[in-house]
């Protein structure tokens, strides 16, 4: 069963509303899930939203960005995304946004679909803030991506939405530090104020040597890298009975030689590593929220042998699932 709202509808499900001048919470909880929500707006016109939600069922949910000139930087700690975007120029009409990664997007003044998958929690941090917060820093803009600069010097530039790759090691200390805020009040919007500028900057590097390393490589055309954010996206659709190299090659109109260059140089994994750490990603939610057995979930993650799945998930997580959900899930 496919559930579908409006924005309009979506906020008035909510039943739990907290509101002053700097910061505010929104919860709703229905029949088919929750969503709580959680902003904090922050000097330079930066805004900081913790948002997670679960549904039982698949829900859609129309919404339309203004034609305010913001972009927005999104890090998926768990869960994901897809989003359809009808008739928007030189912007896939239809992504996918996954846990462990990184986005950044310049959207105003559009119609968006976003879907919520079921039995899927999603937590997501996001930043909302304006080109003009880095023209308010001393200095030139060359070690700025292009786009970035182009935004600056004009705020109407084209729409764009820009995957950045996986959340890095340093990332994920900023993230973590942000939801373990340990201040109030005026401490609180400090710490929470040098946290976002420290992620910002961390993302906005990690852009620049992304486009380092495509500069470095003439290998691939622009079309050939649609293709392959095209197989990713695949495979998160197919996580489960994810098609074999040769297949993915074929359905996305590369060879398989390109397929496995691209991924490494693009997304700095291999197909292989990219959906067991997808696979895991997910394990990781169902264990906590679900009272799925671990054979269940290995299962429904797509491992036959339990075995196998209680080793890679020890290794990448450093504890067997038992150990994971009695200690994460008490």
């Amino acid at each position: 069963m496919t559930i579908r709202l409006t924005e309009t509808n979506f906020n008035e499900l909510c039943d739990d509303v907290q509101l002053n001048h700097y910061q505010g919470k929104v919860k709703f909880s229905t029949s088919f899930g929750q969503v709580s929500s959680h902003w904090t707006m922050l000097r330079h016109r930066l805004e900081l939203v913790i948002q997670e939600s679960d549904f039982s069922e698949t829900v859609i949910v129309e919404g339309k960005h203004d034609d305010s000139p913001f972009l927005t930087s999104k890090f998926y700690l768990s869960g994901g995304m897809r989003t359809t975007t009808p008739n928007v120029p030189r912007v896939s009409d239809d992504y996918e946004e996954v846990a462990g990664y990184n986005y950044l997007f310049y959207l105003p003044d559009i119609r968006e679909f976003e879907h919520f998958t079921a039995k899927q929690r999603k937590q997501c941090i996001s930043i909302y803030w304006y080109p003009d917060l880095l023209s308010s820093f001393q200095g030139c803009f060359q070690e700025l991506p292009t786009l970035l600069v182009q935004l600056i010097e004009n705020p109407t530039k084209e729409r764009f939405h820009q995957p950045l790759g996986a959340i890095t090691p340093a990332m994920r200390l900023v993230l973590k530090q942000i939801l373990q805020c340990p201040f109030r009040e005026t401490l609180r919007q400090m710490y929470l104020e040098a946290k976002v500028l420290e992620l910002l900057t961390l993302q906005i590097a990690q852009w620049g040597e992304n486009n380092l390393l495509l500069e470095r490589s003439l290998f691939f055309r622009p079309d050939e890298i649609e293709r392959l954010h095209h197989a990713k996206a695949i495979l998160n659709q197919k996580l489960q009975h994810p098609p074999s190299l040769l297949n993915l090659a074929r359905q996305i109109g590369l060879n398989d030689f390109k397929l496995k260059r691209g991924f490494r140089e693009i997304f700095g994994t291999t197909v292989c590593g990219y959906v067991q750490s997808l696979r895991l990603e997910q394990a990781q939610q169902l264990l906590l929220g679900t009272n799925l057995t671990i054979a269940e979930i290995a299962s429904q993650v797509g491992y036959e042998s339990t075995s196998h799945f209680g080793y890679l998930f020890k290794r990448q997580f450093g504890m067997t699932p038992r150990d994971y959900r009695h200690h994460k899930g008490s």
